[in-house]
C-alpha cells in the first residue's frame, strides 16, 4: 500500500515587473487531514466529557510514552495526534497463540496486520508482563516494527511510522486511564473507535490456522485479525454519515433495557395521515453485554441465535418485521431498511411491537427511523406469501390498478447440520419464486468460503466474534442482520391484473429433501403507490 501525499512547491518573486499586490489577500483554505486522504466522517475531539473507562463511553485524554526511533517524541499525547477519522488499537503481549502454546501473537504477523490494515489506525503495543519480560518483550517488539519499516518505500514507512507504537512502559506503570482499562475490562486489549469511544478487542482467532491436534477450540490466533476492528469502524463512520444527513423520524421502542427471549411494547407511532407520508423505514438495533465493568467474552450472549422483531397484526397474528442473528461474545448495532414494513404500521398510534432477542441476556436498544427520501413511491400492502420452505405452493394476488412498483420479498434463512453437507446451515439450499411467467432463484453460493462472513463487516458483520464467525452460511452470518431477498417484479406483476405466485425449494445437498434441514422462510409481495 501506497501512501500519496501531495508536494506542496511556493514561488516568491519580490521583482516582478508585472505583479500586482493584492490589497487583501486571502489564503487558500487547506484540506483537514481527513479530507485530504479521503477517510471521510471528521469528529472534533471532546474535551468536556463525562469520560468513562468501559466500552462505549468516551475515551478521555492521555499520554503514553514510546520507544523507537521513528517515534516524533518520547511521549505520545491522545489530544494532539487526533485528527477525526482514525482509530486505535491497543494489543497486549500476553494474548497467546493459543490455549496450549502461550508464545504471544506479538511474535509474528507485525506485517500482515499492516497489509490487513486500513491506513487510518493506530496500534499501540503494551505489555501485560512483569518487568523483566516486559522490557525483553518490547525490545523484541521496538525489533520488528524498526525491521518491517526498513522494508517499506520512504512514503509508507514515514506513514506507519507515526502509526505502530510500542509503549515504553508496562500497563501496571502506565498510570491513568489507560493503565487501568489495560488491568482491567480491557486485560485482553482494547479499542478507541472514531467517534472516540472505548470498544473492545474481540478475538485473534484466525480460520485458516485450524489445528486438529487442540483439544476443544482448534483455530489459533493472528495478530493481523485485529485490523479488522479499524475496518469496521470505518464502515460505522460511513453509517453515521449516512444517517446524519438524513431528517429521520425515531420512535424508540427499547432502550437499553436488559432483555432475554420474547417480551411486548406498546408504542406510540406518529398519526396515519404523517405515516402515509414516508417512503423509507429502517430498523436501529443494538444489542450490548449486560455489564460494561468486565470484557466482552463470557459476557454477551455466547451463542448465534435468531433475534426478531414483529409488530402486531390480527389478535392472534404477530408479523416479522425485521430478522438478526445474534453475536458469539461481542456487541453489535445493525441499521436496515425494512421499507416495505411500513405497510404494516400506516394505521398509526399505539402499536404493539414484540422483540425476540434469542433468549440470552442483553441490553437491548430497538427504534424505528422514519423519513421521506424522494423514492417517489410509498409502501401500502404486504400480502403475505409463503412461510416455513415447504415446495409446491403457489397464491393467486390481486395487483391493485393504483400500484406503481411491487418487489417480492422474504427472509430465507437456512439452520440445523442434517444430512452430509451440513444442510441448512452450511449448504447452498436454493429456492425457486415465480411471479407470472418469471423465475427468481434465490441460492448461496458464498457457503462453504472459510471467510464468506469476513467479507461481510463492511455490511454490518460484527469482526473477531468468540466463535466460528468467518464461515459463509445459509443466508446468514453471526452478528448480522439478515439481508432480505428482494426482487423488482413491476413487470411481472401487472397494475389491475391478478398475477399467480409461487415457491419451490429445489432438494436440499446430501440430504433428504422433507428430513433434513430447517428453512425459515417468510415471504411477501410488497405493493407500492
Amino acid at each position: 500500500m501506497r501512501i500519496s501525499f501531495p508536494l506542496a512547491v511556493v514561488l516568491l518573486c519580490t521583482a516582478c515587473p508585472s505583479a500586482t499586490p493584492d490589497p487583501d489577500p486571502t489564503p487558500a483554505e487547506q484540506p483537514s487531514f481527513c479530507a485530504e486522504h479521503g477517510f471521510g466522517r471528521e469528529v472534533a475531539f471532546d474535551t468536556t466529557g463525562p469520560f468513562g473507562t468501559h466500552r462505549q463511553e468516551l475515551a478521555d485524554d492521555f499520554w503514553v510514552p514510546v520507544r523507537g526511533a521513528w517515534e516524533p517524541a518520547e511521549t505520545w499525547d491522545f489530544d494532539r495526534n487526533w485528527t477525526g477519522c482514525e482509530s486505535f488499537v491497543f494489543i497486549p503481549d500476553t494474548i497467546p497463540v493459543s490455549a496450549v502454546d502461550a508464545t504471544s501473537l506479538w511474535e509474528a504477523d507485525l506485517d500482515a496486520l499492516v497489509a490487513t490494515s486500513v491506513p487510518n489506525a493506530h496500534y499501540f503495543f503494551v505489555s501485560r508482563r512483569n518487568q523483566s519480560n516486559a522490557d525483553a518483550n518490547l525490545a523484541a517488539m521496538e525489533q520488528r516494527v524498526a525491521d518491517l519499516l526498513a522494508s517499506f518505500d520512504e512514503d509508507d514507512a514515514a506513514w506507519w511510522s507515526a502509526r505502530l507504537h510500542v509503549v515504553a512502559s508496562r500497563s501496571a506503570d502506565l498510570g491513568g486511564w489507560v493503565g487501568s482499562v489495560l488491568e482491567g475490562v480491557g486485560r485482553s486489549g482494547f479499542t478507541i473507535d472514531r467517534a472516540q469511544r472505548i470498544r473492545g478487542l474481540g478475538s485473534l482467532a484466525d480460520v485458516e490456522r485450524y489445528d486438529a491436534s487442540l483439544e476443544g477450540w482448534k483455530w489459533t490466533g493472528n495478530l493481523a485479525y485485529a485490523a479488522y476492528e479499524p475496518v469496521f469502524y470505518d464502515m460505522e463512520a460511513a453509517r453515521q454519515d449516512r444517517l446524519d444527513s438524513i431528517d429521520a423520524t425515531v420512535v424508540p421502542l427499547w432502550a437499553g433495557e436488559t432483555l432475554g427471549g420474547g417480551i411486548d411494547g406498546t408504542y406510540t407511532l406518529p398519526p396515519a395521515a404523517e405515516l402515509a407520508t414516508f417512503d423509507t423505514l429502517e430498523l436501529d438495533v443494538s444489542m450490548r453485554c449486560p455489564d460494561d465493568t468486565v470484557p466482552e467474552a463470557g459476557n454477551c450472549g455466547a451463542w448465534d441465535y435468531l433475534a426478531y422483531l414483529y409488530v402486531r397484526g390480527e389478535p392472534d397474528e404477530w408479523i416479522e418485521i425485521g430478522r438478526f442473528i445474534t453475536t458469539y461474545h461481542r456487541e453489535a448495532r445493525w441499521v436496515v431498511d425494512v421499507t416495505p414494513m411500513l405497510a404494516h404500521l400506516l394505521a398509526g398510534g399505539d402499536t404493539e411491537f414484540r422483540w425476540d432477542g434469542g433468549g440470552q441476556a442483553t441490553k437491548t436498544w430497538v427504534s424505528l427511523r422514519l423519513s421521506n427520501q424522494g423514492k417517489g413511491v410509498y409502501p401500502r400492502t404486504m400480502v403475505r406469501l409463503f412461510d416455513g420452505g415447504m415446495s409446491g405452493q403457489t397464491l393467486d394476488v390481486p395487483i391493485p390498478a393504483t400500484a406503481r412498483k411491487v418487489e417480492l420479498w422474504a427472509y430465507l434463512t437456512g439452520h440445523g447440520q442434517g444430512g452430509d453437507t451440513g444442510c441448512a446451515e452450511f449448504c447452498n439450499h436454493r429456492h425457486n419464486f415465480t411471479v407470472g411467467d418469471a423465475v427468481y432463484l434465490r441460492d448461496h453460493p458464498s457457503v462453504g468460503d472459510p471467510l464468506g462472513c469476513v467479507a461481510e463487516i463492511a455490511d454490518q458483520m460484527t469482526p473477531n466474534q468468540w466463535g466460528t464467525w468467518w464461515f459463509g452460511r445459509g443466508g446468514w452470518c453471526p452478528g448480522q442482520h439478515v439481508e432480505p431477498f428482494v426482487v423488482d417484479v413491476t413487470a411481472d406483476a401487472p397494475a389491475g391484473q391478478t398475477t399467480t405466485v409461487g415457491y419451490d425449494r429445489l432438494p436440499l445437498q446430501g440430504t433428504d429433501t422433507d428430513g433434513g434441514g430447517n428453512i425459515r422462510l417468510a415471504s411477501w409481495l410488497a405493493i407500492y403507490e
